[in-house]
């Protein structure tokens, strides 16, 4: 006869797709009829955005389109002009084993641009940028748990599983209109850049208010007669519910936030000399939601009446999540010698995805500091610069964790100063979110075969003597003799189940 344990399932996080899919970006570059001729390219750049996320019949499907922009130098003035257009992407992908309840992850990075101009007015561009596409569902990690059954005996273990009780996936929009003040007004934007970050959350039972920012940043002209650019930084507050069922106060709250498409257009008014500008963002957030679950499992059986044999499994389970967050400063020096500055115009920076690690009790985290830098060289002509610097950093944990589950880095500040030796030195405060996850893996018993037709082997006395040696287990002895473990510790008037000196034990026979 099998005995099977029962099942007790631990809900877990499922990874159900995991893809890279490269977009190429070709088009041919007419500049329109209101923009000044090329008279030197200073950046073109592509900026992937997300408009459409949709999951039917196993195919998941993602629309948008890459923003194609150029920033250059006019003929006419000498002074910096830039203009974009729009070139509609859309991606598949199949996938199975999905449910009602799943998140899609989804992130952009620009590979490659080259850009060539075949006239003043025209150019080619070629590019790629790589689309990453993850899709989660609620899983199981199954743990066998015990009930009293007459004639078997368990070793028993109490574990505590950190699992997956609720996950939610929402995408919402963030909207304002912008006003400058204490600038000059604004009358053509060259430039925009858009950060956002989570400051805080609350839960509510089944819910969790979200609060943020988005950073929204523009460098625009107001004199296009001067060309030199203004740059103007405005802090878009948002605050967002999002449902999660199962979601309380013990749960730890793991939420991932990124922006999918923005959207600056200038809206004109004649009533007033500085236009507002229309901002729209769209943007996604997941949450997942970890809670502590205590389940009885057995390390070891035995029948005390027929020949048994057990049957182990062994599974990693999440034994405890955590979030650590924390900022720490990054200072680089970057050189410019190529570049022969006079003036900055604009400095900018941004960060790349981070990669974090866990080694030898450490997490480690890794990434790049973006550096774009807009400048006039000796002879006053606009030059653009970008650069990179390495971010390494080290954090001490103090548990031995093995899994991360989501990071995040955001820059909170930057500053530079013109060095010497035609160098730049730039320091960056610097924010991390991270969730980690401890596992262990666990050894239970999953079932046991007994053999009904072969009785245990049992001594006729009613009582036993056993001359046990020190640091023996009591668990041992109760399953060399097939006999019941609480017996031998009320027989013997035991404290503790491992003996600590040599001992003669009365084993009485179940």
């Amino acid at each position: 006869m099998e005995l099977i344990l029962n099942k007790k399932p631990v809900g877990s996080l499922a990874e159900v797709l995991n893809k890279v899919s490269e977009q190429p970006v070709d088009i041919d570059f007419t500049l329109p009829d209101y923009c000044p001729d090329i008279e030197k390219i200073l950046r073109c750049s592509i900026t992937p955005k997300i408009y459409n996320r949709t999951l039917s019949g196993g195919q998941l499907r993602i629309d948008g389109t890459s923003v194609v922009s150029i920033l250059y130098e006019d003929s006419e003035k000498g002074t910096i002009r830039a203009c974009e257009q729009n070139l509609p992407f859309s991606s598949e992908f199949k996938l199975s084993g999905v449910n009602d309840d799943y998140i899609i992850d989804t992130s952009v990075k620009c590979e490659y641009v080259n850009c060539r101009a075949l006239s003043r007015r025209r150019l080619t561009i070629h590019g790629a940028f790589s689309l990453y596409v993850k899709v989660f569902t609620k899983g199981e990690i199954n743990l066998y748990s015990i009930d009293d059954i007459d004639n078997i005996e368990f070793k028993t273990k109490e574990v505590t599983a950190s699992e997956l009780k609720c996950f939610s996936d929402k995408q919402f929009t963030a909207a304002d209109e912008i006003q400058i003040t204490g600038k000059p007004p604004v009358e053509l934007i060259i430039d925009n850049d858009v950060k956002a970050r989570i400051t805080d959350y609350k839960i509510i039972p089944d819910k969790l208010m979200l609060n943020g920012e988005l950073n929204v940043s523009v460098l625009y002209l107001s004199d296009i007669e001067s060309g030199k650019p203004i740059r103007f930084d405005y802090i878009v507050p948002f605050s967002e519910i999002v449902d999660c069922l199962g979601l309380d106060e013990s749960t730890t709250p793991c939420v991932h936030l990124s922006v999918l498409s923005y959207e600056l257009t200038l809206k004109s008014d004649i009533l007033s000399e500085n236009p507002l500008i229309n901002f729209d963002a769209r943007l996604s957030a997941f949450v997942l939601g970890y809670a502590p679950k205590t389940i009885k499992i057995a390390e070891d059986a035995y029948s005390t009446e027929f020949c048994s044999e057990v049957e182990f499994s062994r599974v990693n389970v999440p034994v405890e999540t955590k979030i650590i967050s924390d900022t720490f400063m990054h200072k680089s020096t970057l050189s410019v010698s190529d570049c022969d500055i006079s003036e900055i115009l604009d400095f900018n920076t941004e960060s790349a995805p981070v990669t974090a690690s866990i080694s030898d009790g450490k997490l480690l985290l890794s990434s790049k500091v973006n550096v774009s830098i807009l400048a006039l060289d000796s002879d006053k002509s606009p030059v653009y610069i970008e650069r990179s610097a390495d971010v390494c950093e080290e954090i001490e944990l103090d548990d031995d964790y093995s899994d991360v589950l989501c990071s995040a880095v955001n820059i909170i500040s930057s500053s530079y100063r013109l060095g010497e030796s035609e160098t730049i030195e730039t320091r960056c405060e610097l924010k991390y979110n991270i969730t980690l996850q401890k596992t262990s893996c666990i050894k239970m018993v999953s079932s046991i075969n007994i053999d009904e037709n072969n009785k245990a082997q049992k001594k006729n006395s009613a009582l036993t003597l056993y001359y046990a040696n020190s640091g023996e287990n009591i668990w041992d002895i109760a399953k060399l003799y097939k006999t019941k473990k609480d017996q031998i510790v009320s027989e013997n008037l035991l404290t503790s189940e491992e003996l600590e000196e040599p001992s003669m034990l009365l084993i009485p026979i179940a």
